[in-house]
């Protein structure tokens, strides 16, 4: 379908045919956190929605039946009180259960003033397989993208959820292959590969739920894809040239710049990093463009208040999701296309990107 070459520069390591097998400690330790942690969200969400719609019932009745009542002496009073439950309960309902499985497409372009031909990359980050992703989901996003009809799939890390379960989540990633094999498609690590999922587990090992970076890395690479961990690709599209450099997770104390200086052509450097706060190392290295997830975008983001989830890290959250440039280096975040930790998208939709650029 593609006029696509690839010469790889810094590959490590070789492919295998060992079974898929969690590989830490851990798994005896938290065997079913991930479950856990669903039921947990569902039951807070269950109980928001009844503390919420219930109440307001009750003042609606009250002030139509009861005469009684205060509600029925306070009719303006109840009806407001009545209405702002109705609301939190229509707002939970809708981040909980109707915008997480509302996946947009975003158009994107960038300007790096060295291709004369467009090329057309679409970026799925943060499907986290597992917890609230099953394959129904994982399929849609490989039709949407197939549809989009891009030249390049970067899968820009946080593959699997990774909470903990002993499951291998990676059985919802299956409909990948079926991309891979019609688009060449490109995967790096995330946190969640790692076991990472944020706060302490970021800088307290003995907190993370399993480093499971090697199966996945295997599993997709069976699926047809291009696993990249600190790796450098040349790749030829639309007689464009360009360097990949699709680097390992930042928080893993993993990443890897030294690939880079086997550049040896002056053409264009595109870096896929899972963290955008990688983009704080850029400067000097000659990347032109960095494409990212992680962020989710906040997954709930707020008039004034702008996103609610954080990474932790200090990132800025103006530049959680879109494009943005830091010292001369353009950077893309994509808000991706799953969720973690509650099941909760709000104004904040999942998302597919198709880049383009020119």
């Amino acid at each position: 379908m593609h006029s696509l070459f690839i010469s790889r520069g810094g590959e490590t390591g070789r492919r295998t045919g060992l079974k898929i097998q969690r590989s830490q400690d851990h798994e005896g330790s938290i065997p079913s956190r991930g479950t856990h942690m669903k039921k947990f969200f569902d039951l807070i969400i269950t109980i928001l929605l009844i503390i919420t719609a219930y109440p307001a019932v009750i003042l609606l009745y009250s002030r139509k039946k009861r005469k009684n009542s205060w509600e029925f002496k306070h009719q303006k009073l109840a009806l407001f009180l009545a209405v702002f439950l109705l609301l939190g309960t229509i707002t939970l309902t809708y981040g909980s259960f109707i915008e997480p499985n509302i996946l947009v497409t975003t158009y994107q372009e960038i300007n790096l003033n060295k291709f004369s031909t467009p090329i057309k990359i679409a970026i799925v980050a943060d499907i986290q397989g597992g917890n609230f992703i099953d394959t129904k989901k994982v399929e849609k996003m490989v039709d949407r993208v197939i549809s989009l009809k891009p030249n390049l799939v970067f899968l820009a890390g946080d593959l699997v959820d990774n909470e903990g379960t002993t499951e291998d989540e990676t059985i919802y990633l299956k409909p990948l292959e079926k991309l891979a094999k019609i688009i060449p498609t490109y995967a790096v690590e995330g946190n969640h590969e790692y076991g990472i999922g944020g706060g302490s587990p970021v800088t307290n090992p003995s907190k993370r739920t399993g480093d499971i970076s090697r199966e996945t890395k295997i599993s997709l690479e069976k699926m047809g894809i291009v696993f990249l961990q600190n790796n450098l690709e040349k790749i030829t599209v639309n007689k464009e040239n360009f360097y990949l450099f699709g680097g390992d997770e930042l928080w893993s104390d993993k990443l890897d710049w030294s690939p880079l200086k086997k550049r040896t052509e002056n053409i264009p450097t595109i870096a896929l990093i899972h963290n955008p706060a990688a983009i704080f190392q850029t400067p000097g290295l000659g990347i032109d463009l960095m494409i990212s997830g992680h962020t989710h975008g906040g997954q709930i983001r707020l008039p004034f208040l702008g996103p609610l989830g954080r990474t932790g890290d200090g990132f800025p959250t103006e530049w959680y999701e879109g494009w943005h440039e830091y010292l001369g280096t353009q950077f893309f975040v994509s808000r991706g296309a799953g969720e973690s930790g509650a099941r909760a998208r709000l104004f904040c939709p999942p998302e597919i990107v198709l880049l383009t650029i020119n």
